[in-house]
């Protein structure tokens, strides 16, 4: 390194303000910085990709960040305005702006028949649109109200979820409007209308709009209903302003969650973990907090089980429940405890959830408020981890995938793992996309996964390569969904050129399982060392061969519950001898004797022709091999 180089509390520095920039800010810096330190190109690739990742993420946040400093100033005018129509029509407004769509516009309930008449609108250009009146059970608007759901369409003419109103269609043709997005208006069980987004082309709406119309929705809900009660009494007054006080309450209470949120968001900039934020979760909310994975087993086994967690079933119907609605959701655990369950959303998949022991009520909301960003943060932990667990899989199984294509030797091998590698193991994945990173997740530090040939190739430093392997198997069959995934071992594996021979071996025999009709069990290469030779590149020709041979013999024993394969298998394995067969089945001589010549009778071959019996011999073992692994 020369003196003009770049010391190393530089370059950490330079790399967190960059992840702090704006997207695509200093990443030049970080790169000259990167060149100067001598980092290599690809590390400097995945580096500044790392950076500008990061800088997406933290956009996000700040973009979160400032939608809910909106919804907390549209709290605050909600609470100081007295006039209903002022503060609706300042709602439909605030809402517009945010949400960034074409039309904006405020549908309520007019009648007992359920019909909804549009009362508050921004972006619209047609009158008649203005004062629109949608019968009950026609439109996207009756959907919502009979639902109490969210639904959007990204084309309204080919919408099929609601039927279809002639002046509906017409109105919303003269207003030139595609896509819409509506959320109910709802207090308890009562449905007091709809909030509509919509533009004039086609859109997918994605569930932060969804949230974000959803709580001006919330806002809007809680006006009407004020509005209504204040007009059948005046004795209402008092439960209006105990309303706009629990409006004051939700905002501060809300200020709260954000200051926890910002506490939870700096905590995942400085490298922190899922454990670590449950951890400041159960701090900053003084109760017991936990988490655990998708299928509901807790991640840190060591932490507090003062409080037993709802069973695995409820478990489970909370996570899905919580996925659907983006919220947190109560339920029931063992011995009466109450549970707020939030899960942890990925791209694809549910990664997880939080868990917050629910015994005080009085901070319920805030509980919830700060589970459900809490989420967020998780899921954001989790992309993180991800994306370097990505990278180092790819670079693992580079390095194997060369080796076993004679491009590396073990050299190359020793700089990825600790210990000199000892087993193999070969697992038909039959083309499930995402199965090496599944993979190399469940091996962890224990070995190397590769793909070759469709198949996963894992190179194993532990001597329980059956063990380790099957543990892996089932990790791939449960996520990939498909149960008979099979694996082939190979121990006792010393240098690169025994680990090539050896997967070459373990493939071959992976493609006998099938002929066998062997599927989701994870077997030693060791047991097909006999049967190598007859590995052929036809998948129906074991058996094929076994039922030219052996099929009468099978046919009769289907038929009439005899044992005459088992007699003829340990026949040959006593040496043919017919007085140490007997014995070993515990019947006569004489029996055998009868048996075998029954079974001759059966054959289409000769006992004295060698060549026969050699066939005869291999389709037995392979007939009984077949049936030992079933």
């Amino acid at each position: 390194m020369t003196d003009t180089a770049v010391s190393p509390a530089a370059l950490v520095r330079e790399v967190l303000a960059a992840t702090r920039a704006q997207p695509g800010e200093r990443t030049t810096a970080v790169s000259r910085m990167l060149v100067e330190a001598d980092v290599p190109a690809e590390e400097r690739d995945q580096l500044v990709a790392a950076v500008r990742d990061s800088q997406q993420q933290t956009a996000r946040l700040r973009r979160r960040a400032t939608e809910l400093e909106a919804l907390f100033s549209t709290a605050r005018e909600l609470v100081r305005l007295q006039d209903v129509t002022d503060v609706l029509r300042r709602l439909v407004e605030r809402a517009h702006e945010l949400m960034g769509t074409d039309v904006t516009y405020l549908s309520e309930v007019d009648n007992e028949q359920g019909d909804l008449r549009v009362r508050y609108s921004a972006g619209t250009v047609t009158p008649e649109f203005r004062d629109l009146l949608v019968p009950a059970g026609y439109g996207l608007a009756s959907l919502v109200a009979e639902t109490r759901e969210p639904a959007w369409v990204s084309s309204y003419p080919d919408m099929a979820e609601a039927p279809h109103d002639a002046g509906i269609d017409t109105a919303v043709e003269r207003e030139g409007l595609v896509s819409f997005l509506g959320v109910p208006l709802a207090i308890g069980d009562e449905v007091l209308g709809a909030l509509f987004a919509c533009n004039r082309f086609s859109h997918d709406f994605t569930p932060d709009q969804v949230l974000l119309l959803s709580a001006f929705a919330d806002h809007a809900a809680a006006v009407l209903h004020s509005a209504r009660v204040l007009a059948e009494s005046a004795a209402a007054r008092a439960h209006a302003e105990e309303a706009y006080r629990e409006l004051e309450r939700h905002v501060s209470a809300t200020r709260v969650v954000g200051a926890i949120h910002e506490e939870l968001t700096a905590a995942v900039m400085s490298g922190a973990t899922v454990i670590d934020l449950v951890s400041t979760l159960s701090d900053r909310l003084g109760r017991l907090v936990r988490a655990v994975d998708e299928a509901g087993r807790p991640l840190d086994a060591s932490a507090d089980t003062r409080a037993a967690l709802p069973s695995r079933r409820s478990l489970g119907d909370a996570i899905r429940e919580s996925r659907t609605s983006g919220h947190a959701v109560l339920v029931q655990g063992e011995e009466g405890a109450r549970w707020l369950v939030v899960a942890i959303i990925g791209v694809d998949r549910v990664l997880g959830a939080i868990l917050a022991e629910d015994a005080d009520a009085a901070t319920h909301d805030v509980a919830r408020l700060t589970m459900e960003r809490a989420a967020q943060v998780a899921a954001l932990v989790s992309f993180k981890r991800d994306a370097v667990s990505a990278i180092r899989a790819e670079r693992r199984a580079r390095v194997l995938a060369a080796v076993l294509d004679g491009d590396a030797d073990a050299a190359a091998l020793a700089v990825e793992l600790a210990e000199p590698v000892v087993a193999a193991a070969v697992l038909d994945v039959r083309g499930h996309e995402g199965a090496l990173g599944l993979a190399a997740e469940a091996v962890g530090d224990e070995g190397v996964v590769a793909v070759r040939d469709h198949r996963l190739v894992v190179a194993w430093t532990t001597v329980d390569v059956e063990g380790v392997t099957e543990r892996v198997r089932r990790v791939l069959a449960d996520r990939l969904g498909d149960p008979g995934l099979s694996a082939v071992v190979v121990s006792a594996v010393e240098g690169v050129a025994a680990l090539r021979s050896s997967v070459d071996r373990a493939a071959r025999d992976l493609r006998f399982l099938d002929p066998l009709g062997i599927r989701g069990v994870t077997v030693r290469s060791a047991d097909f060392a006999p049967y190598h030779v007859l590995t052929s590149g036809d998948p129906d020709a074991a058996a094929r061969f076994v039922d030219s041979v052996l099929g009468p013999v099978r046919a009769w024993d289907e038929r009439r519950g005899t044992v005459l394969v088992e007699t003829l298998g340990a026949y040959f394995d006593r040496g043919e001898s017919r007085q140490a067969t007997a014995a070993a089945l515990h019947v006569h001589p004489n029996t055998v004797q009868q048996r075998l010549d029954r079974i001759w009778s059966l054959l289409a071959g000769e006992a004295d022709d060698a060549e026969f019996r050699f066939r005869l011999q291999a389709a037995v073992r392979l007939e009984l091999l077949r049936r030992a692994l079933r």
